[in-house]
């Protein structure tokens, strides 16, 4: 009888030191064998060639999802990942299957603007018959509106009603009102710097016996700085004492 080449069965055993193991390893280096996790997961790393050609890792974020890099370094991603804005149709609690809308753009020039359409909340675009309801007001911030008098101010004398403009703000100083029972001379001043004392003359009104009130409205405010004075100083022109008053108005922001 001849000789003949057979392989000899394997037998397995609960006995650990008996069990058939088998090992993933490298073709040309057996000594790069794949990791089985605490988990008894397969340690496995996803690679891929980068621009020039080389391996990289592909990289996750803590909870596992794949960490998309959407802005461009010339040397660490120079092709960096886009990802196109799908809008979901309107619904109380929008799910996956109701993200089928497509935002469009256009581009002019070295401009490219995502298109952008003003319609009301039920989808409807303004016009004539759907107009776009807006409320005007002068600026945003708070508004100010600092009155002040003064009584008996003696004939020829003057007085100096100042507001202050509040610690991190800015006063958008928008209008002034001034108002006297006889003659009156009103002068707008702003103080040069915080503390300085000194100022710098914006307008200078008179009323008369005929127009008693002064009211003017600003066209370009005048900003002014935290911790800076506005000053009114109001003379009495009349030729006896009189009570003297001043509205400094405009928007803190």
């Amino acid at each position: 009888m001849a000789d003949y080449n057979s392989s000899l069965p394997v037998r397995t055993q609960v006995d650990p030191d008996e069990r058939l193991q088998t090992k993933i390893v490298d073709a040309t280096t057996p000594s790069q064998q794949m990791i089985v996790d605490t988990d008894s997961n397969a340690h496995v790393e996803v690679h891929g060639n980068d621009p020039s050609g080389s391996d990289q890792v592909l990289k996750l974020s803590e909870d596992g999802s794949v960490d998309v890099d959407g802005v461009y370094d010339d040397s660490a991603n120079s092709e960096p990942a886009n990802i196109g804005l799908v809008a979901a149709v309107r619904a109380a609690s929008p799910a996956d299957s109701d993200q089928t809308e497509r935002l469009t753009a256009i581009a002019q020039g070295s401009v490219h603007a995502l298109d952008v359409s003003l319609h009301d909340e039920d989808g409807n675009p303004y016009s004539a018959t759907n107009p776009l309801q807006v409320v005007v007001i002068e600026s945003e911030g708070v508004e100010i509106n600092d009155y002040q008098t003064s009584a008996a101010v003696a004939a020829a004398a003057s007085v100096d009603l100042d507001y202050t403009v509040t610690a991190l703000k800015t006063l958008q100083l928008t209008q002034f009102h001034g108002t006297a029972s006889g003659k009156a001379k009103f002068e707008l001043k702003i103080e040069t710097g915080v503390g300085a004392g000194t100022y710098d003359t914006k307008f200078v009104f008179f009323n008369s016996t005929a127009a008693p009130s002064v009211d003017i409205s600003l066209k370009d405010p005048i900003s002014v700085a935290a911790g800076v004075k506005v000053r009114v100083t109001i003379t009495n022109r009349d030729t006896q004492a009189q009570d003297v008053y001043s509205t400094v108005s405009g928007h803190e922001v």
